[in-house]
């Protein structure tokens, strides 16, 4: 028997399942990440007042029967779009990482009320910060979401054996071990190196309140030793390369 939810809900991904429908990638925060078929939705009239887009804030409806199946949406009613994020590249590029990673990591129909939170504070202030803040963010949206499953990033102690790291100085981080590893236990685990400026990055970017993180300008080095890290762990948690990683 289907179960029929309502929760607020984030439009992720949109795409056409025939002239009048489409199907939506949704993530609930009361239900977890779901897929739902929108039929009607092209339509002059339908009950979600339109096509449906990507990226906005609703609260929405649907009958879900079977998790590996097609949901089925009854009514989304939209309460805000992210329109900042279709008008700047820089916002653009951190909402398709965001979208990008909830896709690749988190579970369908696997209640996450803090992965939903954190997902739509992140997309707020791509949308409306300076363009010159979207790569802090949109890194520290990664950091947290990975934290937020269980993934890391472990900082200040070797992830492999415990043992506490001198602050200020270059680091190895491992994909594998999804933290900084000290020298005994790095040719052991792979590793590649960050600069202690990378490295407190990192640490801040995990953990630093966002009215912080949007005053963050991170250098061209800085962010290319963090991206690299980063997609080396997303590579071995998602098990393919995330193509939005190389542009934030």
């Amino acid at each position: 028997m289907a179960t029929v939810h309502k929760s607020p809900v984030l439009t992720l991904r949109c795409r056409d399942w025939s002239e009048t429908s489409q199907v939506v990638q949704l993530l609930a925060r009361d239900v977890g990440r779901v897929r739902c078929l929108a039929k009607g939705s092209k339509r002059g009239r339908n009950p979600f007042g339109g096509p449906l887009d990507r990226w906005t804030l609703g609260e929405a409806v649907f009958s879900l029967r079977d998790p590996n199946r097609l949901a089925v949406l009854m009514e989304l009613y939209e309460t805000e779009r992210f329109d900042g994020l279709r008008r700047r590249l820089r916002a653009f590029f951190g909402a398709s990482l965001v979208t990008e990673l909830i896709l690749a990591l988190v579970p369908e129909v696997e209640r996450q009320p803090a992965v939903f939170d954190l997902s739509v504070a992140a997309l707020r202030l791509l949308a409306g910060v300076e363009p010159e803040a979207c790569r802090a963010v949109s890194f520290a949206f990664a950091w947290r979401l990975l934290a937020l499953l269980g993934y890391g990033p472990r900082m200040g102690r070797c992830a492999a054996c415990g043992r506490p790291l001198e602050a200020g100085s270059p680091v190895d981080f491992s994909a594998v071990q999804g933290g900084v590893v000290c020298g005994r236990c790095q040719p052991q685990r792979g590793a590649r190196r960050l600069s202690a400026r990378a490295a407190e990055a990192v640490a801040f970017l995990a953990t630093a309140d966002w009215d912080e993180i949007k005053r963050v300008r991170l250098s061209d080095a800085t962010a290319s030793q963090i991206r690299a890290v980063l997609s080396d762990r997303l590579l071995g948690l998602a098990g393919r390369e995330l193509s939005a990683v190389k542009y934030v």
